[in-house]
């Protein structure tokens, strides 16, 4: 690989990752990917006896990175506290930072990273419009349609009572995240990062819910009075955070 463009690789590494020995081994895991087309006995083939140039380079750290992001999102299991003034309360998710640092500080083009994402290039400038108004602030994020976060909600209760993880997972965002506050936590809810894992929680916990609204917005809560509380700013629910601790719960306007 050409110095310089180890040299953007590793930049763009480090930008996603935020530790040097980590973006090393990611621009390493890219290398030995990238190896494997081309010209060489081991190479891969494309039709024919020519063989497969292979995807982009920023492609594949691009889902190097991905990954490396996503497993250190499921490993999280700290209490979340949504009144916190910490800078990554709310901080964006895997495929956010993705385009946060590739396409806005690399210029690395919309249609690459739907590649990576599995997304058409019109849902990644989705998920590059709400990362932007995550990062200046939740009081920027756009409003989600109430219509149809009522239907999600809705949907999410009936999938949760039919144990219907399938149909849970459907009106997840791939990325989506489940905080939960230390009442929560004590109440046996575990954080969870990614649809599969959302998607086991919500079929778990959320089967004798009933619908609320928090702040005028549709909700769940399940006993012992844990709230949950759902975004879903363009389509699929990003994000459910589960509120118990006595002290959150009573800043929030619940009426049924």
């Amino acid at each position: 690989m050409h110095t310089t463009t180890r040299d953007r690789l590793r930049a763009m590494a480090l930008g996603l990752l935020g530790s040097a020995h980590e973006a090393d081994r990611a621009v390493r895991t890219t290398e030995r990917v990238l190896a494997s087309y081309g010209p060489g006995p081991g190479a891969r083939r494309g039709p024919g006896p020519v063989p497969d140039p292979g995807p982009p380079p920023e492609a594949v750290l691009a889902r190097v990175c991905l990954g490396r992001l996503r497993a250190r999102e499921a490993r999280r299991t700290d209490p979340w506290d949504p009144w916190a003034d910490t800078p990554d309360t709310l901080g964006p998710t895997p495929a956010e930072r993705l385009v946060l640092v590739l396409h806005d500080l690399f210029g690395v083009p919309y249609e690459t990273l739907a590649i990576v994402l599995e997304r058409a290039p019109a849902a990644v400038r989705q998920i590059g419009a709400r990362a932007r108004a995550r990062v200046r602030g939740t009081e920027e994020m756009p409003a989600a349609d109430p219509v149809r976060l009522r239907a999600a909600v809705d949907a999410v209760l009936a999938a949760a009572r039919e144990g219907d993880t399938a149909a849970l997972r459907a009106l997840l965002d791939p990325d989506a995240v489940l905080r939960a506050d230390s009442g929560a936590v004590r109440g046996g809810v575990r954080p969870a990062h990614g649809a599969p894992a959302v998607a086991r929680v919500l079929a778990a916990r959320a089967a004798v819910a009933r619908p609320i609204l928090v702040d005028g917005a549709p909700a769940l809560v399940a006993a012992p009075d844990a709230v949950y509380v759902f975004t879903a700013p363009a389509g699929p629910i990003t994000s459910v955070d589960v509120l118990a601790d006595p002290p959150h719960v009573s800043r929030l306007a619940i009426t049924t």
